[in-house]
């Protein structure tokens, strides 16, 4: 039985500019997100009703800034403003 090699991808140098060198993987957080629980869009709705569109960092605690604004322009804003359009107001 003759011997066969396994098959392998040719490997091209890298170079001073090549991309793989200059680009930074991306990736996510070591630990994985946590679902909003109401409690908490509850309390980041009222953050945002006493302090406006600001103060992310203070706005429900053991949440990040980045989460709550994020969660706030992307989910609640959207359902909010959605509600109220269908309801003809």
């Amino acid at each position: 039985m003759p011997h066969i090699k396994p098959k392998t991808e040719p490997t091209i140098p890298e170079t001073e500019n090549s991309p793989s060198k200059n680009k930074t993987k991306r990736s996510r957080a070591a630990t994985p997100s946590k679902k909003w629980t109401s409690e908490e869009l509850l309390t980041l709705f009222n953050h945002v009703l006493r302090n406006g569109q600001k103060d992310w960092d203070r706005a429900v605690e053991g949440r990040t800034a980045n989460q709550c604004c994020q969660t706030w322009t992307k989910t609640l804003l959207p359902y909010i403003r959605q509600s109220i359009e269908s309801k003809g107001v």
